[in-house]
């Protein structure tokens, strides 16, 4: 299964005014980052990037001047995510921006019921709770320290760790041995485990072993 983690940043907030000036992606492959990424930066040309919108992102006017329009290169953007579900904060701001440039342009929108919304995942696991990405990140001790701005990018990086904790606890909460095969079974109870080598642990085995585990965020291999 493929899966796109998705965020935008935005000129403002109108979505039939304003302009999509940056966007980040990510490809999951049955629900695993597989490296593949797509960012770009976007030319708003005449529309003015408001200064609280500047203030989030830091993207200026002066500093997009450079790159197309999101209009021009949205083909290469439609390309990569090529149909598959999309994974957004928010996805009722994301789609509507992406949505309008698509229908400027007379091209096929994307459904809502295409994507996922990590938000409303959240009000409803979470109600009454601050839901913004910071504040997720801040409830599964997701460190913060690279956003110093919101940028596209390290926001989709952001969403990918926050999704795998409000779809399944972690990545290490599920982890588990389940066989089901009964051939499978029955060839580890036939194992003799008296046969097997014994490995012994150096020092510098047990030590390198113990600082992985403390850069392990909730690990379940702690005595």
């Amino acid at each position: 299964m493929r899966q796109i983690i998705l965020d935008t940043e935005t000129s403002g907030l109108d979505f039939e005014k304003d302009r999509i000036i940056e966007i980040g992606c990510l490809e999951l492959i049955d629900g695993i980052y597989s490296g593949n990424k797509f960012h770009r930066y976007y030319n708003p040309e005449s529309i003015k990037i408001s200064s609280e919108s500047e203030e989030i992102h830091g993207l200026s006017n002066s500093f997009l001047s450079g790159f197309p329009t999101f209009d021009k290169d949205i083909e290469n953007f439609v390309q990569f995510i090529n149909d598959s579900q999309l994974i957004m904060h928010n996805a009722q701001f994301d789609l509507s921006m992406i949505n309008q440039s698509l229908r400027r342009l007379s091209r096929q929108q994307i459904e809502k019921n295409s994507a996922i919304c990590t938000l409303e995942i959240a009000k409803k696991k979470f109600p009454g709770s601050k839901n913004n990405l910071n504040a997720l990140c801040r409830r599964f001790n997701i460190s913060l320290e690279s956003r110093k701005k919101h940028g596209a990018l390290t926001d989709s990086f952001l969403l990918l760790e926050v999704f795998n904790e409000l779809m399944s606890g972690g990545k290490q909460k599920g982890l588990e041995l389940n066989i089901k095969n009964k051939d499978v079974r029955e060839k580890f109870k036939t194992i003799n485990y008296k046969s097997l080598p014994v490995l012994e642990l150096t020092s510098e085995d047990l030590i390198n072993h113990s600082e992985m585990l403390k850069k392990i965020r909730g690990n379940i291999w702690e005595n």
